[in-house]
């Protein structure tokens, strides 16, 4: 019996080996797998790969003793797109190592790549939402984009793999050690958590078996399996050390922690992230002494750091935000400094797309691979449901820089612009603007002519809406089977530009194309709020054309203060309406075009 409570039943004689944890944590997963308990496995860096190491290797012994143990090892790597490319690709050869060694030795392994939900994604929700660099400022204390790109998506397959195997026996191994930093400390104590025993949290079943292991005892793990002490799945743990070590400006002490000048001593416990978070700080030194120190393997990244620090250095530009609220209340919408402005995600869109057709040219294949079709016509999506310069605008910026590249358009250096004081907060009467304009939103007029093919119908509150064609899902999606995110953008949108179907037109005709095609797929029970925030764009449309200037500047010269909008509602409450009065010039037929 060991010190930790595991029976080992290895003979001692065949224990070739030092590592003072080892077989301890290897029983561990052994027992965990001839209970048979399912094993997922996050797999992300060199903790979570020790406990790689420690679960095969136990599945490995389990099904020695009793091939029928009902046990089976998920592992699971999310790739958010922008986290170190360099680590994540070793991280799914790694992948590639388990199921070989699976399949060789008759042993249940099954590896998946998991990623954000396209609404969700970060490319989609910086660059077609206009969300907010991720900053400690700007997020749910540092959580929010954990959670949407990582945790959420997790919880998912662990849906999934409930439904497969018709079972909660279900346990999630992460590698999370106790003395890895304090935050993760304080996290592991809140939950409860134990290397020896399972605890139920917001995954589900959960146990960290390495939470005992010291950082030294992570690195012992990978020299004793390059010096052949130890058998394990893969043979390529010397390139985790190269990875963490580049990021330590190439000085690694694997045993910084055992030494007795260990102050000054580099240990090995770099940490990775995404490349374009700024929670833990202004700059990614990690990534930066990977670059310095081998810009052969990871200089290809650079642009990514440069980009991170334009958007950071520019985060309280305020002109390069939006003053358009998104939700209406009473009729009214806050007129505030908010998300990011359509113009600069359009200049965000230009810088990412430049650095990858010059990574592409540079490289020969697509070392930087922020945003394909699904993510473009997604990001198409919300800049037509918004409101944008014209029809097609994400799809007019792909084709000048990928298409034709007429265009190149490389990052700024700019200098930081420190938060200032915003602006009082005024308001605009929405609601006024949307009873004089009446817009149609997702119906059309062809629909009940010529169009009549491309009808569908809604019903809420008893109230049946017409509105053009349109397909649901699960979640929000672009279809990219059978080339057809491909061809709407190659050849459908060009057809649309060269028979001028796009001209003077609001940016929701474009918005109706994507929908009725097919190519979107919107959100199941979505229909009503996508057909109301239509009518709101083609209505600011109208407020543009009529006022003869661009949407912010017509509404902060149509907004009104605080107690102005609250007499109006008050009058409004009381039946005696009198709307405000706003520089808006009769509808022509041209505005009719228009939407």
């Amino acid at each position: 019996m060991s010190a930790y409570g595991v029976q080992i039943e290895t003979p001692i004689q065949n224990i070739s080996h030092q590592h003072p944890k080892f077989e301890e944590t290897v029983e561990r997963a052994k027992a965990l797998f001839l209970d048979g308990w399912k094993v997922s496995l996050g797999l992300s860096g060199k903790d979570s790969g020790a406990a790689g190491v420690c679960i095969v290797e136990g599945l490995l012994r389990a099904t020695a003793v009793n091939p029928e143990h009902g046990g089976a090892l998920h592992v699971v790597t999310t790739n958010t797109t922008l986290d170190n490319m360099v680590l994540h690709d070793y991280m799914m050869q790694l992948h590639e190592d388990m199921r070989h060694y699976g399949q060789e030795n008759n042993l249940p392994i099954f590896t998946h790549e998991l990623k954000p939900s396209l609404s969700k994604s970060p490319m989609v929700e910086y660059i077609g939402k206009g969300k907010l660099l991720r900053t400690a400022a700007t997020s749910n204390n540092g959580r929010d984009c954990a959670i949407d790109w990582k945790i959420i998506p997790m919880k998912r397959f662990l849906k999934s793999l409930q439904k497969q195997y018709k079972t909660t026996k279900i346990v999630s191994i992460s590698g999370s050690r106790e003395s890895e930093s304090l935050a993760r400390s304080k996290s592991l104590a809140k939950r409860s958590e134990s290397a020896t025993e399972m605890v139920s949290t917001d995954l589900g079943w959960s146990q960290p078996i390495i939470k005992d292991w010291t950082l030294n005892d992570v690195w012992q793990l990978f020299k004793l399996i390059d010096d052949g002490d130890i058998e394990s799945y893969s043979d390529r743990f010397d390139r985790m050390k190269k990875h963490y070590s580049s990021a330590n400006n190439g000085v690694c002490d694997l045993f910084a922690g055992d030494t007795k000048n260990a102050s000054k001593s580099k240990s090995c416990g770099s940490r990775f992230g995404c490349t374009l978070c700024c929670v833990n700080g202004d700059s990614d030194s990690g990534l930066e002494a990977q670059i310095e120190t081998d810009p052969k393997t990871y200089g290809f990244m650079k642009p990514l750091n440069e980009l991170r620090e334009f958007m950071l250095n520019g985060l309280y530009d305020y002109g390069n935000r939006s003053i358009e609220g998104r939700t209406m209340k009473d009729g009214f919408i806050k007129v505030a400094i908010n998300h990011y402005s359509i113009e600069y995600r359009m200049d965000l869109l230009r810088y990412v797309l430049s650095m990858q057709v010059d990574a592409l040219d540079k490289y020969g294949y697509h070392a930087i691979d922020l945003i394909d079709y699904e993510q473009l016509l997604a990001i198409q999506y919300y800049w037509s449901r918004e409101g944008e310069p014209e029809p097609g605008t994400a799809l007019k910026i792909w084709h000048e820089i990928v298409t034709t590249g007429e265009q190149y358009y490389p990052i700024p250096t700019i200098k930081k612009i420190e938060k200032g004081k915003t602006p009082t907060d005024r308001y605009f009467d929405l609601q006024s603007l949307l009873d004089d304009e009446n817009p149609i939103g997702l119906d059309d007029e062809g629909l009940n002519d010529q169009f009549k093919d491309a009808k569908a119908h809604y019903s809420r509150n008893g109230k049946d809406q017409q509105v053009i064609r349109y397909n649901e899902s699960r979640l929000f999606s672009v279809v990219t089977k059978d080339g057809l995110a491909m061809d709407f953008v190659e050849d459908y949108y060009p057809m649309l530009v060269e028979e001028g179907h796009l001209l003077n037109k609001c940016s929701s005709v474009m918005l109706k194309h994507l929908i009725e095609s097919g190519v979107v797929q919107i959100t199941k029970g979505s229909i009503a709020k996508l057909h109301e925030d239509t009518k709101r764009c083609q209505a600011l449309n109208i407020l543009q054309w009529s006022n003869k200037k661009p949407t912010p500047d017509a509404i902060r010269d149509n907004s009104v203060d605080k107690k102005a909008m609250m007499a109006i509602i008050e009058s409004r409450t009381q039946d005696a309406i009198e709307p405000i009065t706003m520089s808006i010039e009769p509808t022509t037929n041209q505005f009719s075009l228009a939407l």
